[in-house]
């Protein structure tokens, strides 16, 4: 199967910033995501842990539904911190990575493609300005041609 999307497998650096620019983005998307799931489970976890603290008269299985949201609740925002920094980590990484490879790209590498490019410009230009010149044939210089041919058959004919 045959990729649509070219990958820049020419130098490094290219490679470098672009999947540091991809790696990046995924990170700022995921921590979004991480915050918002969390956040949907805390609120819904929060009202039923309320729910079950306003029962006057509390059942062992309400006093261990509200341990186990209770538990749950502390989890969750556990969960959130350790994978936020994690993503942060990722998305730390990334940025740097990016960075790193978009600075050696300028730096390093497109001043030679850019030089490469003006050589070949010259050198195309010496090689056309070096062409024997030819008159060119266009239509309008074929019709008067004809014309001209078309005159002096007649004058000779006249001739004879």
């Amino acid at each position: 199967m045959e990729s649509r999307v070219p990958l820049p497998t020419d130098n490094i650096y290219k490679f470098y910033a672009l999947f540091g620019l991809l790696l990046f983005i995924f990170g700022i998307g995921a921590i979004i995501a991480l915050q918002r799931s969390t956040n949907d489970f805390l609120y819904r976890s929060a009202l039923d842990l309320e729910t079950v603290k306003a029962i006057a008269q509390p059942t062992p299985p309400d006093i261990a539904k509200r341990e186990l949201l209770s538990k749950l609740i502390t989890v969750a925002k556990s969960d959130k911190d350790f994978l936020g920094n994690c993503l942060a980590a990722i998305t730390a990484a990334g940025f740097w990575l990016a960075f790193y490879g978009f600075y050696k790209w300028h730096k390093n590498i497109q001043p030679i493609q850019d030089e490469m490019l003006e050589l070949q410009l010259e050198k195309l230009r010496r090689e056309v300005a070096a062409l024997p010149q030819e008159p060119s044939l266009t239509a309008p210089s074929l019709a008067g041609e004809g014309q001209a041919k078309d005159s002096s058959d007649r004058s000779h004919a006249e001739d004879t």
